[in-house]
Order: structure tokens, then C-alpha cells, then sequence
């Protein structure tokens, strides 16, 4: 019964604050969320451990467990920056939001049906008030969770309000009818939510990323956008990425298949970059490591 106003309270006070204000805040419920948590903790450190490994960074000892503890701030960062969305507005979101490759991205999302995805990194929200400013609206799919409470108020702060959002129970029919409608949607899509996904490796293991925007690529003939919107300072964002090619052989499966790969190994990369910013970690990611 608490829980919405208390919401409400924290929407009001974070929104008010100075950006560094803000961080800072976020930076001590991470440091103490990464105290608290010793389940959640190794979860993390498992999963960082192996893009370490792969990456030839430590895995053990004080950078790492500056790493780890970096990934908790980072998280909280992503609240407070969901809470702070729906106050960028369009007027100023391109003073927030850097986009080198835009002449490239906007030739792709305004050539036809468009897919972006992206893996759980940095915070891809603020790109969506950055599309809104360009004349473009975005839908993408949300997972409902529990209590009811809580999934609405995060809903009603995703991408600034500029996203139209649609529960994933009915999200294969919202998006196939956006994308045949010639608009844009976009995906966060290295975790598999429903069904059993496409196996590919990452960072050396075995693991399943979801087949679903391939599948939509290849179907609708989209183009498709892969790439990440990372934090680069308080409020301010860096957003980069590729336009890569949809197969057409014309073997579905093989290119589904095909086309899943190669927004796996971009995921790989993006997330080898900025390891501290996968709050994918926070998730099992590799079966073998289990919750």
C-alpha cells in the first residue's frame, strides 16, 4: 500500500537533484545493495569472471572486485536514470545524447519496418527520447513483474515516456503488426524469456540468446540496428552500433540462425568493452552457473 507513494517520493527527489547529486546517491545504494546482497554478488562476479577470463583481464584479486563493485553503481545508475527520463525532454536530449553514427542510423530506421537491439548495457532509454526528437517513436516489449505497483511506475518512466510499450505476452503480434506498418521497434535481446532461444558461444561458453529479432528481421525484411547506448557522465550518453545485413537466402531457418550469431558476437563485443555496465550480469547467463 506504501510502495506507490513511496515511489512518487523518490521520482520527485531524484528528478529535483543536480546530475552529480543524483550519481552520487545512486553510487551509495550500489555500494551498499554490492555489501548486502553476497547471493547477487557472486552472481555477478561469476558472470564477470568469464568475460574476464576471455578478455585477459583479472579475475581475481582488487581490480576485480573494483570491477564487480562498479557493476552494482552502475546499476543503480540505470534507476535513477529511469527515474530522470521523463524529465530530459526532447528540446535538450540532443545536449545529452551523442550519436556519431546517426546519418547512418537514420538512413536504416527511415527506410522501411526497423529493428534495433541491444544487449542489457549502459542504458538505452535516453536513445529512445533521442529518436522522439527525430521524429521517430519506438515500440518495444516489457516484461510485467511483481507487485503490480511497481511494474506500472517503471513502465510509465521507460525511455522517457517517448517508447510505446507492450507486455511480451502480446508482444509478437504488437511488433509484427509495428513492422509491417513500416515503423521501429526495439529489443533488448540477450536474455531468453520465453521459448528456448538459438544456442550460440559467448566469451568461450555455451549459452542461449532469444532468436525472436532475427526472426522478425528476416521475416519483414527490417533493417536492423545493433549496437548499445552507454553512460559516459552524469546524464550524458554515448550511443554507438552498426547497421548490419539481413540474410536472404531463402532458408528462413538458416537465416535466422545466421543473422542471431551475428547480433551475438556484437553483443560480445559491446559488452567486452564495458563489462561494468552489463547489468545483464545481474541475471543467469550462462546455464552452467546456474541463479
Amino acid at each position: 500500500m506504501l510502495l506507490r507513494p513511496g515511489l512518487e517520493i523518490a521520482d520527485a527527489v531524484v528528478a529535483r537533484l543536480p546530475a552529480r547529486a543524483a550519481y552520487a546517491l545512486a553510487n551509495v545504494a550500489g555500494d551498499t545493495w554490492h555489501r548486502m546482497a553476497a547471493g547477487r554478488r557472486r552472481l555477478v562476479a561469476a558472470n564477470l569472471r568469464r568475460v574476464c577470463e576471455a578478455t585477459g583481464r583479472p579475475t581475481r584479486g582488487r581490480a576485480f572486485d573494483q570491477l564487480v563493485r562498479s557493476a552494482f553503481r552502475n546499476h543503480a545508475h540505470y534507476y535513477v536514470e529511469l527515474l530522470r527520463g521523463p524529465h530530459y525532454g526532447v528540446e535538450r536530449i540532443g545536449q545529452l545524447v551523442e550519436v556519431p553514427a546517426w546519418p547512418a542510423f537514420s538512413a536504416a530506421l527511415r527506410s522501411g519496418p526497423s529493428i534495433l537491439v541491444s544487449s542489457h548495457i549502459g542504458n538505452f532509454e535516453p536513445f529512445a527520447v533521442f529518436l522522439e526528437a527525430q521524429g521517430i517513436r519506438s515500440m518495444a516489449p516489457i516484461e510485467e513483474i511483481d507487485p503490480r505497483a511497481l511494474f506500472e511506475f517503471l513502465a510509465s518512466r521507460r525511455g522517457g515516456g517517448s517508447v510505446e510499450l507492450v507486455p511480451l505476452r502480446n508482444a509478437r503480434t504488437a511488433l509484427s503488426r509495428r513492422l509491417r506498418e513500416g515503423g521501429t521497434i526495439g529489443i533488448i535481446g540477450d536474455r531468453v524469456l520465453e521459448g528456448s532461444g538459438h544456442p550460440v558461444t559467448m566469451f568461450g561458453h555455451p549459452t542461449r540468446i532469444p532468436n525472436g529479432p532475427a526472426m522478425l528481421a528476416v521475416t519483414h525484411r527490417a533493417a536492423l540496428v545493433v549496437g548499445r547506448c552507454l553512460r559516459v557522465g552524469p546524464d550524458r550518453f554515448l550511443v554507438d552500433g552498426e547497421v548490419v545485413d539481413v540474410p536472404d537466402t531463402g532458408d528462413r531457418r538458416a537465416d535466422v540462425a545466421a543473422l542471431t550469431e551475428r547480433i551475438a558476437a556484437r553483443f560480445e563485443r559491446d559488452i567486452a568493452a564495458a563489462p561494468e555496465q552489463w547489468w545483464g550480469a545481474f541475471q543467469p547467463f550462462w546455464p552452467d552457473l546456474g541463479a
